[in-house]
């Protein structure tokens, strides 16, 4: 039974991260992003709920998880360097950056490697939390899944292998993948 939850919930998180990645951006009130914030705690509070956690955890969870997991942007990285004549102010809005290049060679910054990392560090902070709230250790990992599958998208798409926005695959396979991890 528990298989069955973790893949319904798996799907789920699917079909909502690509409508939360503007999927119905255009429609009025399922295009709302605070709709969209309730909905995915609800259903991480419910999921947590028929999975016995506590009721600590089934109260911070979604907090945490919409609140730092999902809301903030990852601008500019998602393309992992794809975008021709990235403008530098999308770098400055991310609220890890400034930091971050202390440690990131300038040569990399604005390119893959760079975009790599920068998906890896903006996911894996809040799985840290995540992961103590919900006593599991590999979802500390949620950052590096989340950018490997940006990665491999994208590499798809360079191959030609995906013909479209590959960053809407991206979106549907890290909502499983997280779902998976939870």
């Amino acid at each position: 039974m528990q298989t069955l939850l973790q893949l319904g919930y798996a799907v789920f998180l699917a079909f909502w991260r690509r409508i939360f990645g503007g999927l119905f951006h255009n429609t009025p009130i399922i295009s709302n992003r605070f709709l969209h914030h309730v909905i995915g705690a609800l259903a991480l509070a419910g999921f947590l709920y028929l999975s016995d956690y506590h009721l600590v955890q089934i109260i911070l969870a979604p907090i945490v998880f919409q609140g730092l997991f999902w809301s903030r942007s990852h601008e500019c990285c998602f393309d992992l360097g794809h975008r021709e004549g990235t403008d530098v102010k999308e770098y400055e809005k991310l609220w890890y950056w400034n930091d971050l290049k202390k440690y990131i060679p300038e040569k990399y910054w604005y390119t893959f490697d760079g975009d790599f990392v920068l998906m890896t560090v903006r996911y894996t902070i809040p799985a840290i939390l995540m992961a103590i709230i919900l006593l599991n250790p590999l979802f500390i990992f949620a950052g590096l899944l989340v950018a490997s599958i940006y990665t491999l998208c994208w590499i798809a798409y360079d191959f030609g292998w995906i013909k479209e926005n590959p960053t809407e695959y991206a979106e549907v396979l890290t909502g499983f993948g997280i779902g998976l991890m939870i």
